[in-house]
This record gives C-alpha cells, structure tokens and sequence, in this order.
C-alpha cells in the first residue's frame, strides 16, 4: 500500500463521519475558550498581523488598476445586481436620518439654499433701484435694507427650520422607501456601485486615522472574539449538520489528496516522521 492509498483511504473514511463524530460541540467550545485564553499566542501573533496589515495596506496604496479589473464579468455582473437590487431596511434608514446630525445637516442645506435664492434674485436690488434717490445714497439704502431685513429673516427662517427639518426627513424617508420611487433609487445604488467599481484601488484607501481605528478593530476582533450569542450559534451550527457527513460540506479534489499525500510522504521521509512510516509502505 503507498502512502497516496492510505491518503485516499483516509480520505473516504473521513467523508463518511458526521460532523459532530469528530469534533463534537462540548470539544469546539473547550477549544474555542483555550484559544481566546491563550495570551501567548496573540504576544507572538501580534507583530506577524501588523506585519500582514502593513503589507495590505501597501498594496492597496500602490494599486492603480480599478477595482473591476479584478473581478471576472460575471462576479462583476452579480455585484451591480446585488447593488441594484439592495433594499434599505426601514428601521435602519428611520433611525439614521432621524438622528440629530442628519436633521441638523438637512437644516443647513434648506437654509444655504434659501439664502443662496435671495441672493441670486436680488429682490431687494430690485425694490431700492426704483427709489427717487442718487446713485451714492441708494448703494447705502441697498446696504442698509438688505442688512435689516437679512438679520430678520435669518432668525425667521432658522426659527421655521428647527420645526420643518424634522418633517423634512420624514418627507425624505417616505421618498426613500417609496415603491413609486424604487426603481429610481436602485439605478441610482447601481451606478454607485459601477463608478466606484471603475476607480482605481488606491483612491478607495481611507486616510490615515481611519486606517488604524479599522486595523484595531480588527485586532480587537481576533484578540476577543466570544460572541454574545456564541452558544446560541453553536447551537444552530451543530443542529444544521445533523444528518450530513463530512463529505457533504467538503470539495472533493483529487488535485488535494494527491498534495496531502506528498505532504504526508514528506512527513515520512523527514528525520521526524521516519520511525511512524509502516515497513509496508513504500514511497509514493
């Protein structure tokens, strides 16, 4: 029997188990907790993940083909559609629009545009002009009105918006989730999609602070990665196995037996492995 035999055998044996037979749940969770305990792991782990997390990010600063060019046609064709296609969850979008910031910001743009619209039709200009005076005094009556009357309708219309900003945003979300408006939100969402698709790489990559509150969050991630609902999750893992083998979730690769074989053989031949190599078997 060679060593790719015994790999193959090994192979079909493993496939026949069920999941659970090999790693049962009470075992995942002792070895999940031995992990997360392990604080020498993570001391020596650290400098290797910034070492990787450097190089990434490198990488993407360097990067000036576009995003797309790394895609196939067709993983490019589902992302647009799944783009497209995405529906904003009403909760979500309600409690986002709703906050302070954004009503605030809403506020400002009405505001900056209602200024901007008297400004642009000088209704002011327009009324002093017919005045009966000289050129010299009507610039100063100009100055003057429109100093009067913009300080009193600044604090007017401030005033309206702090009510109507509120309204404004519901307006806003009706508009959003509106099934008359969808069709033109989801272009909408999938022309973001494709021009951010047609970027190069390098202009996607946040700055600096962004960069290393996300490399931390990362970290913090890996370093604490207990779940509030871990057990619960197990739980449902483990239940959505029952009746499957191994052999139901694994690829089938005789590309991969044959590695694991050589791999195995390697193992074998090295002064490690040489006293458990079977008498019986001959190299591969």
């Amino acid at each position: 029997m060679s060593t790719r035999d015994a790999t193959d055998a090994l192979d079909a044996w493993l496939r026949e188990q069920p999941p659970a037979s090999l790693l049962p749940r009470e075992t995942a969770e002792a070895l999940i907790k031995a992990w997360r305990e392990d604080e020498a792991f993570f001391v020596r782990f650290r400098p290797r993940f910034e070492d990787a997390w450097g190089r990434v990010e490198q990488t993407w600063a360097n990067e000036e083909r576009p995003l797309e060019a790394l895609l196939s046609p067709e993983a490019k064709a589902r992302l647009l559609d799944a783009a497209g296609n995405f529906e904003p969850d009403a909760e979500a979008l309600a409690a986002f629009m709703r906050s302070p910031a954004v009503e605030e910001s809403l506020g400002d743009v009405l505001y900056n545009g209602i200024q901007e619209f008297f400004r642009r039709v000088d209704l002011l200009g327009g009324f002093v002009d017919k005045l009966p005076v000289l050129g010299g005094i009507q610039r100063r009556v100009r100055a003057a009105f429109k100093d009067e009357v913009e300080g009193r309708l600044e604090g007017q219309i401030k005033a309206f918006l702090g009510g109507w900003s509120g309204r404004a945003t519901e307006r806003l979300i009706q508009h959003v989730l509106s099934p008359e408006k969808r069709e033109g939100f989801q272009q909408a969402q999938r022309q973001l999609a494709e021009h951010m698709l047609q970027r190069p790489l390098k202009s996607l990559i946040p700055d600096a602070a962004a960069r290393e509150r996300a490399r931390e969050a990362v970290w913090d991630g890996l370093r604490n990665a207990a779940l509030k609902n871990e057990g619960e999750l197990l739980e449902r893992l483990y239940e959505a196995q029952e009746g499957t083998t191994v052999g139901d979730w694994l690829w089938s690769s005789d590309d991969l037996r044959a590695l694991a074989a050589d791999v195995l053989e390697r193992f074998f031949q090295s002064e490690r492995g040489a006293r458990f190599r079977p008498e019986a078997c001959p190299p591969a």
